[in-house]
């Protein structure tokens, strides 16, 4: 009798606890659908920033004011996804569409970006290459679009955020643009506390025979992820997650960072950015922290007070960035 309420306290704890990443089911709060924000712009789209090896094109679109007159600092878009889906035409829709306009209004440039997709053949290095080309990219074209190379931020949401860090927090200054800031939406930032690479072998099974589906999708998301096999390659898994997690490289050289997250993320939990923010603080390194509260994953259930209040937040930190020999006018 100890030992079979023994494996049921183990199942129950392990359910709770044992994946982050999984498919969204909360209802509490419905998904809102946002008025159109009223914003006007120049938009420059499909550009061409590079050909992947595999000769595939990889395009961006440019949203600036309308008739600028000097170079305008930059913010680099990461769409999310969960790495696999999606395009950089979201940045248009839900409450994104209030951060773009809050931006143009305040005399950004936003560029956002496709980028490498995951499967089981392409992994992490792609994506992040592909960043570090924008910002290459970016520097040879900055004169054309009257980009300010003394002020460019990155901002991504999820998998996007996920990107958008390690591209900020692992940056080349000696031979690309230097980002002085980022901006982190619901963003996972450790890959093995995420996916839970350590669990108990006796643990997973239960969760295996139980949760199948889940189960199933922890697997795929770190052999797309690393490119090993968490089952029979575990050790290699854990290592690569290492190298991909954010908080890795929180060091008091990282740059400021700031941090929105809601309370009901059941897709990736509120606890990443808990992670994050205490690394930061234990750094020293600026840094603002946003909890939304009752926010399900992508922020679809949020209202229109809370949009553009998260909106004018996102601007404010970014204005705070500015270098005031290039200030926004």
């Amino acid at each position: 009798m100890k030992t079979r309420h023994y494996v049921l306290l183990i199942f129950s704890l392990f359910i709770l606890s044992i994946l982050s990443y999984t498919i969204s089911i909360n209802k509490d709060r419905k998904d809102i659908s946002l008025p159109n924000a009223s914003v006007n712009y120049d938009i420059h789209k499909d550009i061409l920033y590079k050909k992947t090896p595999e000769n595939k094109e990889l395009k961006l679109d440019i949203y600036q004011p309308k008739n600028i007159h000097k170079k305008t600092p930059v913010v680099i878009y990461l769409h999310g996804g969960a790495w696999v889906r999606s395009d950089k035409s979201v940045i248009t829709k839900n409450f994104r569409q209030y951060v773009l306009s809050e931006m143009i209004k305040n005399n950004y440039t936003v560029i956002s970006i496709d980028y490498t997709l995951l499967n089981k053949k392409i992994h992490l290095d792609k994506p992040l290459q592909d960043c570090k080309d924008v910002l290459a990219w970016i520097r040879e074209n900055a004169e054309i679009y009257q980009l300010d190379m003394d002020n460019i931020g990155i901002w991504g949401a999820s998998s996007g955020a996920h990107l958008a860090l390690l591209t900020a927090y692992n940056q080349e200054p000696e031979t690309l643009p230097k980002l002085n800031y980022a901006v982190n939406f619901y963003g996972p930032t450790d890959l093995n506390e995420l996916f839970r690479t350590d669990a108990n072998p006796v643990a997973l099974e239960i969760f295996k025979l139980y949760a199948r589906g889940q189960f199933m999708l922890r697997h795929k998301k770190i052999l797309e992820l690393t490119g090993y096999n968490i089952e029979n390659q575990k050790k290699q898994a854990i290592k690569e997650c290492s190298i991909y997690s954010p908080l890795t490289y929180v060091s008091k050289e990282t740059i400021p960072t700031l941090i929105f997250h809601g309370t009901n993320d059941d897709v990736v939990d509120i606890s990443q950015s808990e992670l994050l923010k205490n690394a930061l603080e234990n750094n020293k390194i600026y840094h603002k922290y946003y909890i939304i509260n009752n926010a399900k994953h992508t922020f679809s259930n949020i209202n229109l007070h809370e949009a553009k209040d998260i909106a004018r937040k996102t601007v404010d930190f970014m204005n705070s960035m500015i270098k005031e020999t290039n200030g926004v006018d």
